[in-house]
């Protein structure tokens, strides 16, 4: 008798290890604690010695409003880097994503040997609205070949921008607005506009323009979808084939007073919903318009030379569109 039952307890714990039900391998992975990769040491410190080579203002004012700046507060390696403010990591690799400090009351100058620059890695950075005044925009900007997301926009920015931001293909929208004193010339924006093919907008208000050939823009992104050149000095006609950009929604390229230009007679179906030529020398044919802009929301045109009848595009533009 003892031995019968000693042999069912053995098949009985047979059964046991190795049903499926009853096997770790068995149940779905939602079912253990996942654990995020832990930040990189050189990342997280690349972080602190970014964060140590600028001061901090206890307050800012930005282009979206006062704010009182505490993104790098809680920086310091007794925490994971992937949980400072500010900072997102890759859920695989642990690496450092996404570096969003806008507004965020940084002064100083970001030198090509900054450790910023370690951070090969991101996909996005932003640090609109700082006051980084004599920051030169380091060729070092080149190395990050994984960038989608760019916003250096009011930050203080001068001298040229290198032709190493042609390294940037991955781009997809690059905001360098409100630099006053920084610079683009034909050779970088050649560069620039034939290697980032992704790039869905373009931002480059009051950057300085007026060395630029505007034949320069002739091959951007059939992507791009937002063209921001207001008040940067162009001169010049502008490239007509601009206009035939197939997913160009937004061109805002106001206040170039020496810019002149108009549109294709030809062959084009645009899709721009809003357009601001006020303060250029372009030659606006109403009637045309009216047949051909049917997408239009916003329409700005003050000091353009008009020709045609200003009633037959009211009517035309009466419409609300989504």
């Amino acid at each position: 008798m003892t031995m019968v039952f000693l042999a069912w307890l053995g098949l009985l714990f047979f059964f046991l290890i190795t049903s499926p039900f009853n096997s770790s391998s068995a149940l779905p992975s939602s079912h253990f604690p996942s654990h995020l990769p832990l930040c990189h040491p050189h990342e997280s410190s690349a972080l602190l010695h970014f964060d140590n080579s600028l001061s901090i203002f206890n307050y800012t004012y930005c282009v979206y409003g006062i704010t009182n700046p505490n993104s790098t507060v809680d920086w310091n390696m007794s925490r994971d880097c992937c949980t400072w403010s500010g900072v997102t990591c890759d859920e695989v690799s642990g690496h450092v994503v996404r570096l969003d400090l806008g507004c965020s009351g940084l002064h100083g100058i970001i030198h090509s040997n900054n450790s910023l620059f370690l951070l090969t890695h991101l996909q996005s950075l932003v640090l609109f609205s700082n006051q980084l005044y004599g920051s030169e925009i380091s060729p070092q900007f080149g190395r990050f070949s994984s960038m989608i997301h760019l916003d250096l926009s009011d930050s203080g920015f001068t001298g040229q921008l290198p032709l190493e931001f042609s390294y940037l293909s991955s781009l997809v929208t690059l905001d360098l607005n409100r630099n006053y004193y920084l610079e683009l010339e034909t050779s970088s924006l050649k560069r620039i506009v034939a290697n980032l093919s992704s790039l869905k907008e373009l931002r480059l208000s009051d950057v300085d323009m007026s060395f630029t050939s505007l034949n320069s823009l002739m091959n951007l992104s059939t992507s791009l979808t937002f063209l921001d050149l207001s008040h940067s000095r162009l001169m010049g006609e502008f490239p007509e084939n601009i206009f035939h950009l197939p997913r160009l929604q937004k061109l805002d390229l106001s206040d170039n007073w020496n810019l002149n230009g108009s549109f294709p007679q030809y062959n084009w179906s645009s899709q721009l919903r809003n357009l601001d030529l006020s303060g250029t020398g372009f030659l606006i044919d109403f009637p045309y318009l009216t047949k051909t802009l049917k997408s239009l929301n916003t329409l700005f045109l003050s000091s353009c030379k008009l020709r045609g009848l200003y009633p037959a595009l009211l009517g035309n533009l009466t419409k609300s569109h989504p």
